[in-house]
């Protein structure tokens, strides 16, 4: 007779949180939350619109586990989404899947969104696959960020197994625009572009009218000398990127987000 081995249990959670424009001001329009996905709405930093604080209550992801979020902007609103605290991937068990983590953002006309979760640290060994999908609808603009540490260098470990397959798109008036996937399996991809970089900063602007903005991010990212940093125009989709070791990375983007928005990260950044 042969057993097959318990089925652990896995998290399926998820969170929409929804901003509207009422009386001329930016307020919850909706919000709906499943364990282990949280939305808190501290207070923000004087002089920005407000704060959703996007959360899991399990203190991290395993394989197994399939989390979704939204955020909803709408005609005219303004808000700030951010994360808690890094997201931690944990090590898949042997012989187990892999995590799913699905993000959608839409961002109404004349709407304005910034997207700036913490860091995603990525376990040796761990599983994840994760796809963003943001639409832009025209007169809105959304500046979103996302970063990835490949293992634990501080706990000296080194991300030499396990599965990174993170995807971003963009579509405008329901047209693609930008895509873009990194994938990682097994061992850093040193021969892609890494080097012995562990993190990686990505930062995309979507607007009307995207120029002075590519120049304003160029011109900040020239001085960015302990991080490899670019920037370039997609279908006027502003990308960034930032590689370096992940603390420097980490350092490097708040700095450059900072000057690029004119104003302070949310609080919980700098906890």
């Amino acid at each position: 007779m042969t057993t097959s081995p318990p089925r652990l249990q896995r998290a399926s959670g998820e969170s929409r949180v929804a901003f509207d424009l009422r009386d001329g001001r930016t307020r919850l329009g909706d919000l709906y939350q499943r364990d282990p996905c949280r939305v808190l709405f501290p207070e923000p930093e004087p002089g920005e619109p407000p704060l959703a604080v996007l959360l899991t209550t399990s203190g991290g992801v395993t394989d197994g586990d399939s989390l979704k979020m939204a955020i909803e902007i709408g005609p005219g609103a303004s808000a700030v989404a951010t994360t808690q605290a890094a997201e931690k991937i944990y090590r898949a068990a042997k012989g187990g899947g892999h995590c799913a983590i699905a993000v959608a953002v839409h961002v109404s006309e004349d709407a304005v969104l910034d997207w700036l979760p913490q860091e995603t640290i990525v376990f040796e060994g761990a599983r994840l696959k994760r796809r963003t999908v943001a639409e832009v609808e025209p007169g809105g603009s959304l500046l979103a960020c996302e970063m990835v540490v490949l293992g634990r260098a501080a706990s000296g470990e080194r991300f030499t197994r396990g599965l990174l397959l993170d995807a971003w798109s963009v579509r405008r008036t329901g047209r693609l625009v930008w895509t873009d996937t990194l994938r990682a399996e097994g061992e850093t991809p040193t021969g892609a572009g890494f080097g012995t970089a562990n993190a990686l900063a990505t930062v995309i602007g979507v607007w009307d009218e995207p120029q002075s903005r590519f120049e304003r991010a160029r011109a900040l990212l020239e001085t960015a000398e302990e991080v490899r940093a670019g920037v370039t125009l997609v279908n006027g989709v502003m990308v960034a990127r930032l590689l370096g070791e992940a603390t420097v990375v980490r350092a490097a983007t708040i700095r450059f987000l900072t000057d690029f928005r004119g104003s302070r990260l949310p609080r919980v950044w700098h906890v």
